[in-house]
């Protein structure tokens, strides 16, 4: 009579692993450990071979190590705006783009002076300089501004041009337009990002 493990017992033992890994997997995600640990390299590794879609699932934030920053300090000096416009929208989408692949962070790029701008900028000013370039707003969406007034309106509705679905910058300019002598502050925020002045 031959002797084995009976398929019975092969069950049990694989729920008590798949027990075992759900617990451990609960208890390293709630852990106050801020980086990683044996869980996050297992869920790293499956995060990485599943589907992730459009908008893949966030990781734990534990799991997530945070890139080492440091604010770039710069003046831009032109008076003419359309150079302004176009150094503040090359910052705007580089910032994004070298911080895309994290959520629930908060990420500060540049700090600009801007030192002897003549006129003003608004959201709108640097829609219409993302949208005329044809491309960047495939990459960084902005669906909605902030008027002169203060209020959050369709950029469709005023320029008859599309920037987008989603409203992936957020204006936090006082009196909503970029003057001389402001100091804009640009961040990478959860895959949007803020511009302070």
């Amino acid at each position: 009579m031959k002797k084995g493990i009976s398929p019975q017992k092969i069950a049990y033992l694989i729920f008590a692993l798949i027990g075992a890994i759900i617990m451990l997997a609960i208890y390293l995600n709630f852990s106050v450990q801020s980086q990683g640990g044996i869980f996050c390299t297992v869920y790293s590794s499956v995060y990485q071979i599943l589907p992730q879609g459009d908008d893949p699932p966030p990781l734990p934030r534990a799991c997530i190590k945070r890139p080492e920053t440091s604010i770039d300090t710069t003046h831009i000096t032109s008076q003419e705006k359309s150079i302004v416009e176009d150094r503040l929208v090359e910052y705007i989408v580089s910032c994004y783009q070298k911080n895309l692949g994290y959520r629930n962070l908060t990420l500060p790029c540049y700090m600009l002076k801007i030192t002897s701008l003549e006129g003003e900028i608004s959201e709108l000013d640097i829609t219409d300089n993302m949208e005329a370039t044809g491309f960047i707003c495939d990459t960084l969406e902005n669906s909605k501004i902030i008027g002169t007034q203060g209020r959050t309106i369709d950029y469709s509705s005023v320029s008859n041009k599309v920037c987008g679905t989603s409203d992936q910058i957020t204006w936090v300019v006082h009196q909503n337009t970029i003057k001389k002598g402001d100091i804009v502050e640009i961040k990478y925020t959860n895959r949007k990002i803020k511009v302070i002045a």
